[in-house]
């Protein structure tokens, strides 16, 4: 949105080199968070806009929580092909969503996107994931009565991600970096997605992958390439207290 305000008749095709640098902590005081955008730059067809999202100050200086380069164009680009590997569902996942987020994820009531987990093995995951309402639903003034990317499929897919960490290498994580997000629809089905990640790398501490979202026609919606997970045995423990005390 902050890419989009100063830039009239632009679209925004997504974000590459998204970092997320610190967490913003909630608590009982109120957040004054700033949305800053750059000027843009042209890149071959297409412009640059560099974003950042800001909250306060540390030793005298901005704490900024995170960064990207928003890419913004005349047009959605065309929808790139996409072949759905049938090892990617392979193997099937037993455990049942309301078991997901009693067990393993912190997320409340709102932010329970994730339907089904069809499968999940070493090399990804496949679920069905929710999309949210209508933004005058989570938010009192909304900019927009429509939502640019939808939060709560994106959000959906980092706790995809967080489920993989957990039942392949034991441990939960948190998102840290993204390659690039790219959007080929101009909103996502509000009857929801399949969503598929592909894992590309992981070790002891760290997971890489790539997203691809696809509606009911197995078209695809959006995609993020180059995510990364951050995982560290302390976040179970944040997430679910009761629960790593009895694993």
């Amino acid at each position: 949105h902050g890419a989009l305000h100063e830039n009239p008749g632009l679209v925004l095709l997504g974000l590459d080199d998204i970092r997320v640098l610190k967490g913003i902590r909630l608590d009982s005081d109120k957040k004054h968070i700033r949305l800053l955008a750059g000027k843009p730059q042209k890149s071959g067809d297409y412009y640059e806009v560099p974003v950042e999202l800001r909250n306060g100050q540390e030793a005298g200086r901005d704490v900024i929580h995170s960064s990207a380069k928003a890419i913004l164009g005349d047009r959605l680009p065309p929808t790139p092909s996409y072949h759905f590997s049938k090892a990617m569902v392979a193997k099937a996942y037993t455990r049942k969503a309301a078991e997901i987020y009693d067990k393993i994820l912190f997320h409340g009531d709102q932010l329970h996107g994730i339907q089904k987990i069809v499968s999940c093995s070493s090399r990804g995951m496949v679920a069905h994931i929710s999309t949210a309402p209508a933004p005058d639903q989570w938010i009192s003034t909304p900019l927009r009565n429509q939502w640019i990317g939808d939060p709560l499929a994106l959000d959906s897919a980092f706790q995809m991600a967080t489920v993989w960490c957990f039942e392949e290498k034991g441990i939960v994580s948190l998102p840290s970096y993204a390659a690039s997000f790219r959007q080929y629809s101009p909103k996502f089905p509000s009857e929801g997605l399949t969503t598929v990640l592909e894992i590309r790398e992981a070790t002891d501490r760290k997971m890489r992958g790539d997203f691809t979202f696809l509606n009911s026609e197995d078209k695809i919606v959006a995609s993020i390439s180059g995510f990364e997970a951050i995982m560290d045995p302390a976040l179970l423990k944040a997430f679910k207290p009761e629960f790593k005390a009895s694993a």
